[in-house]
């Protein structure tokens, strides 16, 4: 083994589990040397059950180990004990009884113990010089993640469970201890230079407490100018005031321009307390005139604004923007169809797609996915455009055949949902406006469309959305 080029060596363990690797290190000096880097994943996760808070930092203040570490997860996920019992037994109701009561109890017995380790542990939050001191002797962190939403626990029970949002625990001081989090995590991002974070659940309440809008300013002021890409899904408290509502709104603004060099940018809001419901706010509230420079992927999910204003969002990203999102799961079960789709309270889709047509000269792909509707709900469903998408594609823009990466599969109503392909189609190479209707309806739109007294446009078939057009229920086609 002595004699072997360190190049074969290091072939060999990129082959090797950690077990084995750990073994092939005890054969010589030399091939324990070149083991070192492999000792360690370059993915470093963090669970509340074990301290990991601990590990991280022994591992950081290794001469060698440190260097391991480029990735980080933080996950902060409770469980609804109530809600996950419940949902777990009917998830495996069509098991035989016995087989399911064991599963059942096995897994939670697993959890209780982990739950029982976990309360022996301080807070996250009171050991925030400790994460601090670690990041600062992290060299190679460059993706941060921290998550409200994935299992913790490796309990193929509870993975299923988590899937659904109700069993997600959050209770009275979920928020005030998410914000302490954040803020513990956000102080040692200051000392590294990150190319991605992703947080699928930050309250939006944190942009506007004065103490902690002052912290991540000055904490994101120098270490979000390296970043590319930037995933925020925002969660909006229930009951926030129009003034609160409009400074937490500037306060993320600032945030997003303090990384100017950004090529992805996902932003989402997710109301857990209305998942039905869409943030309204304005992108010239959100970003003034401020352009992304490099933006090449952009997603927008769960909100609501004008046709305008979003018009002018996109043609100020025009000379770089490839790829497009408009929509997603939202908070939707597994089994429901996605809701996490965009309003236009002012205007209409059609409208906004002719007017982004031959406009976008870089864009190579469009996505749409969830709830799309336009019109002012006052005026009632025959002057609103309201469709619904299923998913065609998954969050890397590969075709959704099963599930993705996350374990959530495309849910497809007949008759109810379509994919976006034909808009994709329209935006990218031009053409006749498509028709918007979903496969097993076109025939009925068809004949709908020849009986009516109006002359509803034949691009939209049923879609109304403007004078001009056939008043028929917007729920009629693809909804």
């Amino acid at each position: 083994m002595d004699t072997l080029p360190a190049e074969l060596l290091r072939l060999i363990f990129d082959n090797c589990d950690p077990s084995s690797v750990r073994a092939l290190r005890l054969t010589c000096g030399r091939v324990a040397d070149v083991g070192y880097d492999y000792l360690l994943p370059p993915s470093f996760r963090a669970v509340e059950w074990k301290d990991d808070v601990q590990r991280l930092h022994s591992i950081a203040h290794h001469d060698r180990l440190n260097r391991s570490i480029s990735s980080i997860t933080f996950n902060f996920s409770k469980v609804d004990e109530y809600t996950a019992r419940h949902a777990s037994f009917f998830q495996h109701w069509l098991q035989e009884p016995e087989e399911r009561s064991i599963l059942l109890q096995d897994a939670w017995i697993k959890y209780y113990e982990l739950e029982g380790k976990a309360r022996d542990l301080p807070p996250f939050h009171t050991r925030s010089a400790m994460v601090e001191e670690s990041f600062k002797r992290l060299p190679n962190l460059k993706d941060l993640e921290i998550t409200y939403t994935k299992c913790p626990y490796d309990i193929e029970v509870f993975k299923d469970v988590f899937l659904v949002r109700n069993c997600r625990k959050r209770d009275p001081t979920f928020r005030a201890q998410t914000c302490k989090n954040m803020n513990a995590i956000i102080s040692a991002v200051r000392h590294v230079s990150l190319n991605s974070l992703t947080i699928d659940q930050l309250p939006l309440e944190i942009f506007r407490l004065p103490d902690d809008r002052r912290h991540w300013f000055d904490c994101c002021a120098s270490s979000f100018s390296s970043l590319s890409k930037l995933d925020l899904t925002i969660d909006p408290p229930a009951n926030l005031m129009p003034q609160s509502r409009f400074k937490a709104i500037n306060g993320l603004g600032h945030v997003l321009q303090l990384s100017p060099n950004l090529t992805h940018l996902s932003l989402s809001f997710h109301t857990y307390h209305a998942p039905m419901q869409k943030f309204g706010f304005s992108f010239r509230a959100l970003l003034q005139d401020f352009t992304f420079t490099r933006l090449t992927s952009l997603k927008l999910e769960g909100v609501s604004c004008s046709e305008e204003d979003l018009r002018s969002f996109l043609l100020r990203h025009a000379k770089t923007l490839e790829r497009l999102r408009l929509g997603g799961r939202g908070l939707a079960k597994p089994y429901e169809l996605s809701i996490g789709g965009v309003h236009l309270h002012e205007g209409s889709f059609r409208s906004l797609f002719a007017s982004l047509q031959g406009k976008l000269p870089k864009l190579q792909r469009l996505h749409l996915e969830g709830d799309l509707e336009a019109g002012d709900i006052r005026t009632g469903a025959r002057a609103r455009e309201t469709f619904k998408f299923h998913a065609s594609v998954d969050e890397n823009w590969e075709d959704m055949d099963g599930a993705d990466h996350f374990g959530r599969r495309r849910v497809v109503q007949e008759g109810k949902t379509m994919d976006s392909s034909a808009l994709e189609r329209y935006l990218i190479h031009g053409g006749p406006f498509p028709k918007l209707v979903v496969p097993d309806a076109a025939s009925a739109s068809a004949s709908s469309a020849a009986s009516s007294e109006g002359s509803p446009s034949p691009e939209l078939g049923p879609v109304s959305g403007g004078p001009g057009m056939a008043a028929t229920p917007a729920t009629a086609i693809a909804v």
